[in-house]
Order: structure tokens, then C-alpha cells, then sequence
């Protein structure tokens, strides 16, 4: 037989575990950040525009990318001033951003931002005139895959987004992307 502070204990047990769901914890949207359809569209849009060939959607590049983002989620690398690229064999852009309403970080949010670079690319001096490189990485013609994964921190609030480009580019002074 249960004591009075052990039934109570139960009771407050099954208390928690029937009302959770129905009131407890908030309802998360899911997790559906990289969605890679779109994010290659904007990508082949944005290289289109200069002329460069469409990228593929490449699933072991993706699962490197995702594998780099569950690592530092892992870490609890959640702050700005902790990220750093994975070092790996393929060109790399990352971005972060806190969940909206309205254009909520995602693959396709993350590469209309890194396009915000484009007007500090020239591309008759091959030169940058603030940060262009996310820029370049997107229509860097020697890349021909691409593949992104994503992860989330502060209770779901704050989204990165990693997308990895195969094979990586260049990127020297001699070697324009375009």
C-alpha cells in the first residue's frame, strides 16, 4: 500500500502527464527550416541572373551540413560570436536569425540575405568593397551542388541555417565565380 506522500506524488505524476499536452508545454512550429526545394530555386535564380548553370541538391552534402549543424547544437554554440565554419572539404555560407511571424529564418530567408552582398562584389576588379563572400560562394561557377542543414536554439526561437557548395570553389584572387 502507497503512503499518503507517495499517492500524492502519483497522483500529481498522472496530473502532469494528462494536462501537458493539452495545456502545458506551447505548440512549436516544426521543424521544416532548410526546405531545399526552395532554398535551390532562390539559389538558381540569384546564379541565373549572372549567368551561371544551376546548382543540384546533393544529399551527402546535406547530411554533412546537417551532421555540422547537429554538432554545434550539440556544443550549445548558440551565441554569434561562437560560430565558426566547419573546415570541411566544401565551401560553406551560414546565417541565423530569430523565428517571425513573417519570413522566419529558412534556407530560402538565408540566401535572399546572403544576396544582400551582391552590390559589394565587382566583378571587373574581382575584388569585394565590404563582405561579398557569401555572395560569391552562391554564384561561384565551379560549384555544382549544394546541400544545407539546420538547427535551433533558445527553446526553438533562434534558427541557423548551414548550406554547404560542392566542389568548393576557388575563391582566389584570379578566379572570378562568374
Amino acid at each position: 500500500m502507497l503512503s499518503f506522500g507517495e499517492s500524492f506524488v502519483l497522483a500529481l505524476a498522472l496530473f502532469s502527464v494528462i494536462l501537458t499536452p493539452a495545456y502545458g508545454l506551447p505548440k512549436v512550429k516544426p521543424i521544416d527550416d532548410v526546405q531545399p526545394e526552395q532554398t535551390l530555386a532562390v539559389h538558381n535564380e540569384i546564379r541565373a541572373a549572372v549567368g551561371v548553370a544551376p546548382l543540384v541538391w546533393n544529399e551527402t552534402v546535406a547530411a554533412y551540413a546537417q551532421n555540422f549543424a547537429n554538432k554545434l547544437a550539440k556544443a550549445g554554440k548558440c551565441a554569434y560570436t561562437d560560430m565558426r565554419h566547419s573546415g570541411g572539404p566544401y565551401g560553406e555560407n551560414i546565417a541565423a536569425g530569430w523565428v517571425q511571424p513573417e519570413d522566419q529564418m529558412s534556407g530560402p530567408i538565408a540566401t535572399k540575405y546572403w544576396l544582400t552582398e551582391k552590390p559589394n562584389y565587382d566583378h571587373a576588379t574581382n575584388k569585394c568593397k565590404d563582405v561579398c563572400g557569401h555572395y560569391t560562394q552562391i554564384v561561384a561557377n565551379q560549384s555544382f551542388s549544394l546541400g544545407c542543414g539546420s538547427y535551433r536554439c533558445h527553446d526553438n526561437e533562434l534558427i541557423w541555417i548551414v548550406c554547404d557548395y560542392y566542389p568548393m570553389p576557388v575563391g582566389d584572387a584570379n578566379t572570378r565565380p562568374y
